[in-house]
């Protein structure tokens, strides 16, 4: 099912041939870094597609499969998640994919979705402290660092950013023409 589509990207639900794209991306240190901080081994990700992702989102919330339109290939995952009444903007893209542009592409189409869509009065965001790149997108579009949550016995500590509808009506963001 094809949920949204931007000048590059369409935003689908994850279908069998992601799969190896999919685990790739999710074995990857890099990528893995700033999401948990471990990549994960190969059963791991081959397990989490077969039981969360294929076949899925069938609706408005989860991580679409991100597929790159000039190279129809999965490049990552986007959405919307919710947690009780608030909606959490996400984008995880593969490594070889950064630094074009394609995470705010995608964080704009979602923000839009939320605003003008959903009607959402406001949108949060959650980064891994230490993620320069992300939280550069998100003050980009507007968002407002709102707290931090350290996770214990870990390092890792999660920053929130807020964006509010009122907010993001003020906010013009072009976006790059690749």
């Amino acid at each position: 099912m094809i949920y949204l589509e931007t000048k590059r990207l369409l935003f689908r639900t994850h279908q069998e041939e992601d799969a190896a794209d999919f685990v790739r991306m999710h074995t990857d240190i890099e990528v893995r870094r700033y999401v948990g901080g471990r990549a994960w081994s190969l059963e791991k990700a081959q397990h989490r597609f077969r039981g969360e992702y294929l076949g899925r989102p069938t609706e408005t919330y989860g991580l679409w499969a991100t597929i790159l339109k000039t190279e129809r290939k999965y490049i990552g995952c986007c959405g919307l998640r919710t947690a009780g009444s608030e909606a959490y903007l996400c984008y995880f893209l593969a490594r070889s994919y950064w630094g074009r542009g394609l995470a705010s592409e995608a964080a704009k189409a979602f923000i839009e979705v939320a605003f003008d869509g959903l009607r959402f009065p406001r949108l949060l965001a959650d980064v891994e402290q230490g993620h320069e790149v992300s939280e550069h997108i998100l003050r980009k579009f507007g968002f407002v660092y709102r707290g931090r949550e350290e996770i214990r016995n870990s390092a890792r500590v999660i920053l929130t950013y807020e964006l509010t509808r009122a907010a993001w009506g003020a906010v013009s963001v072009p976006l790059p023409n690749h």
